[in-house]
């Protein structure tokens, strides 16, 4: 993977952010302001919540959704008013991806029309409850689910734990790859043969036998992911 700087990349675009993650790290502050974004949803879990903004301080809209068993102030359901300044949401169980995956596509239906931009923190946190193949899986048809309304997006990544090849797999989703200052070697550098092979390991694995890669070795799903996707078709791709 070649590390580029939030200068670098024309917006919209799913953006991998590789940083230590007991660094503070500006770059992310940088790439959620590096459009004139009029709808924020910043999606994190239990062990570090976001500050929850004063709605009268709010110039467009700020979405969090909380992953994770966590106390709320007040319980959102699923009928959560979208048009008001902060609008709150959780998923319990940080296992179910396919409630994770509808939750934001909930957003992004809502928010369709507004210039969207987006912070996942963090896939680490992911990796912790399910295996890399499922989460490489989900992280494939969010970023199709954010491309469809032209989000700009990026999702933080702390390489440190993981496989040079699991990482550099999960970069070829993404649009491009950032790196703190200072992280830059900690970006792995597995061969395109390296990732070739797992992409096809985790093809013969699939449960349900579906082809998970193309002729090219290129990760597909049966269906495009459309902007007016619904609940349905986001929890049917990652119900697989």
């Amino acid at each position: 993977m070649d590390p580029v700087t939030p200068a670098e990349i024309d917006p919209p675009a799913n953006v991998l952010l590789v940083h230590e993650h007991q660094c503070e790290t500006d770059i992310c502050e940088s790439l959620c302001h590096g459009v004139d974004s009029s709808a924020d949803l910043r999606v994190s879990f239990a062990d570090k919540q976001p500050e929850r903004p004063d709605p009268d301080c709010v110039p467009g809209h700020v979405g969090l959704l909380t992953v994770g068993d966590v106390l709320l102030e007040e319980t959102p359901d699923s009928a959560s008013d979208f048009d008001a300044p902060v609008v709150v949401d959780t998923v319990r169980d940080p296992t179910d991806l396919a409630a994770i995956g509808v939750a934001v596509s909930r957003f992004c239906k809502h928010w369709a029309d507004e210039d969207l931009g987006v912070c996942f923190d963090s896939l680490d946190s992911l990796l912790r409850h399910t295996p890399p193949k499922t989460v490489f899986e989900f992280t494939y048809v969010l970023a199709t689910r954010l491309s469809s309304v032209d989000a700009y997006a990026h999702f933080h990544f702390d390489p440190r734990h993981h496989e040079d090849r699991v990482v550099s797999t999960f970069g070829t989703i993404f649009d491009a790859v950032v790196a703190e200052e200072g992280s830059e070697g900690s970006v792995p550098e597995a061969t395109d043969d390296e990732v070739a092979a797992l992409l096809a390991e985790w093809s013969e694995t699939d449960e349900d036998g579906a082809a998970a890669t193309d002729d090219t070795g290129e990760f597909v799903f049966e269906q495009a992911m459309a902007a007016e996707a619904t609940d349905e078709d986001v929890a049917r791709l990652l119900g697989r």
